[in-house]
């Protein structure tokens, strides 16, 4: 067993690692902003936007999983600079610290966001990068400062673009939208024709690849996508699964795009992953059908409704 500092670990990707890495044994630190102790954990409430935190949550680990972000591009949208400090400046203070706790591997969360909308279908980890927002833009400067590090250093890593997870998450987010929408039996909306599509993967199968990336030695210096493309569905088909998985009475409504929550100029069409390389280098398999997977959502949501707020934002 290893000791592990999990960055950014009450997230949902992050708890949901947090809880299977303990499960399985390992000493876990985990660094974060919000002071959300999951148990077994050696938890260090901090930011790695101090250099002084991450050295204390760094202490003895062997392996760094970078977690902690700005996450969404709404909210990159309506924040660029913080999106570009804490998701740049904060990875880069983390690697600075790898390479002086000499770190055994560095694997870090990168994003399908970086891929902007691609020219062929499904995306290979080799596409093309083209981010529409700031936070794409951020995960591509932080892959590049990783593979930079690892030329000068020599500090092994992995990372990982991890496609569309949903889960137990924020309310801010197309999945949990619409499910609290039905579940409070409102009206779904869609932006435009809803025709959007996306490969969505449960938080379970994108952990697996996670701990993966982590231990497997095919892992080492390369860059994979995790998600499921068993997931594909359209923006319209999500939500009629989500109102009839639900038993809601809700409908659903198209709307147009708009220019300070949606706009159609930073959308993706089109997004589902190339897997075959995660699947022969580390044996990785997503298992959760989206069915499943949004059952799943649902009755957690069902349990917990009330501790979500009113996002400002609607649709996807």
């Amino acid at each position: 067993m290893v000791k592990i500092l999990v960055t950014g670990g009450s997230g949902m990707v992050g708890a949901a690692l947090v809880e299977k890495l303990v499960k399985d044994g390992h000493e876990v630190n985990m660094l974060d902003i919000h002071d959300v102790k999951i148990e077994g954990t050696n938890y260090i409430q901090g930011t790695i936007l101090s250099p002084m935190d991450i050295d204390k949550a760094m202490d003895g680990c062997e392996y760094v999983v970078h977690l902690a972000a700005t996450v969404g591009v709404d909210r990159s949208l309506k924040a660029p600079l913080e999106c570009l400090d804490v998701n740049v400046l904060g990875t880069r203070n983390m690697l600075e610290a790898s390479v002086k706790n000499d770190i055994k591997r560095f694997v870090f969360s990168s994003s399908s966001e970086i891929y902007g909308e691609p020219r062929e279908l499904p995306i290979l980890e080799t596409a093309d990068y083209s981010p529409k927002s700031e936070y794409g833009a951020s995960k591509v400067i932080g892959e590049e400062y990783i593979k930079a590090y690892s030329k000068k250093y020599n500090l092994d890593y992995t990372i990982l673009r991890f496609f569309n997870v949903y889960g137990e998450q924020r309310n801010e987010f197309v999945v949990p939208l619409f499910i609290t929408a039905a579940l409070k039996n409102e009206t779904l909306k869609l932006f435009g024709d809803g025709q959007q599509t996306r490969a969505f993967c449960y938080v379970d199968d994108i952990v697996q690849g996670i701990c993966k990336g982590i231990f497997e030695e095919k892992a080492k210096n390369e860059i994979f996508n995790i998600g499921n493309p068993g997931g594909e569905v359209s923006m319209e088909q999500l939500a009629q699964k989500i109102v009839e998985i639900s038993g809601s009475q809700s409908k659903i409504e198209h709307v147009e795009f708009g220019d300070k929550i949606r706009g159609k100029w930073r959308e993706v069409f089109k997004r589902v992953p190339e897997i075959k390389k995660a699947q022969e280098k580390l044996g990785y398999e997503p298992k959760w059908t989206i069915e499943d997977g949004l059952k799943a959502v649902i009755d957690y949501y069902k349990e917990n409704l009330d501790k979500y707020v009113e996002p400002d934002m609607q649709g996807i």
